[in-house]
């Protein structure tokens, strides 16, 4: 079985180069806060340490390995917006023009890790032609979900209007997330760019991998304690909820051992995608 470094790494290349509902008690007889889910069942499908229990381990597993990336292929970073978090770090092939463009954006629940917890796709992508960029953002526990949003749409527009200085394709923009991070990435597909000034579509295609694009259940869930939003910024922030906005081809992918919440998810916006004809498969 692939670890989840291969996974993300080969999903998001093939992009680029090309229920488990068991385990949550059936004998509890709360009412439903969600679907049919009780509360105490909706806190477990949003624990994922509960379906992943050596997610910690694996998360150390691609901090390390970004940290031997960033030892041998030291990244160009640079200020896209204002903050001192408003950073992203390039991975760039020597001598390239015109050359496709990866984004990634990490995840780790809006609140852990950073652009620098992954750099470990890098030298996959710069092998292969690819520049890679891992943009950074704010964690929830300094500024608030919107804002995020608002972050990393920062990002792309600065990886679109500067891609020719740095050797990318303006024209050959890639975005990807894993987890929180394909959540984010999905806002991204509903985002308006013309009404920032960009005249076309920055992204070509997107991959999407074990996100969540429905904030309501979200919230209800026990990670109500740190993610805090009222009724407006819930719809908002649902790219579920936003299909006509979609207009970028995209791939969505779920990993064995993700919630079956997560996968429901996915399953519903892959659906919903496909009736649209914008589903890659």
């Amino acid at each position: 079985m692939a670890s989840r470094r291969e996974f993300i790494t080969r999903s998001m290349g093939a992009l680029v180069l090309a229920n488990n509902i068991s385990r949550v008690s059936a004998e509890d007889l709360s009412p439903p806060v969600f679907l049919d889910y009780s509360q105490d069942q909706l806190d477990i499908l949003f624990d994922q340490a509960s379906w992943a229990p050596q997610m910690k381990e694996l998360e150390n597993q691609l901090s390390a390995a970004s940290m031997d990336v960033r030892h041998h292929m030291s990244p160009k970073t640079v200020q896209y917006g204002k903050s001192d978090a408003e950073v992203l770090d390039i991975f760039s092939p020597p001598d390239v023009s015109h050359a496709p463009v990866m984004i990634f954006i990490h995840g780790g629940a809006w609140i852990r890790l950073t652009k620098d917890d992954a750099s470990y796709p890098a030298a996959f992508f710069n092998k292969n032609g690819v520049i890679y960029i891992a943009p950074n953002y704010a964690p929830l526990s300094s500024v608030t979900m919107p804002e995020i949003v608002e972050q990393c749409r920062r990002a792309v527009e600065w990886v679109a209007l500067n891609a020719k200085n740095f050797g990318g394709d303006i024209n050959r923009i890639f975005l990807a997330g894993h987890s929180a991070g394909a959540h984010l990435t999905g806002c991204m597909l509903t985002t308006d760019w013309a009404s920032r000034g960009l005249s076309v579509n920055p992204i070509k295609e997107a991959l999407l991998l074990s996100g969540l694009y429905e904030m309501r259940p979200v919230v209800l869930s026990s990670r109500r304690s740190y993610i805090h939003l009222n009724k407006e910024e819930i719809n908002e922030l649902s790219p579920i909820r936003h299909l006509n906005r979609i207009e970028t081809p995209v791939n969505i992918v779920t990993a064995d051992q993700d919630s079956p919440e997560f996968k429901r998810q996915s399953e519903v916006f892959a659906s919903a995608l496909n009736g649209m004809g914008l589903l890659k498969k």
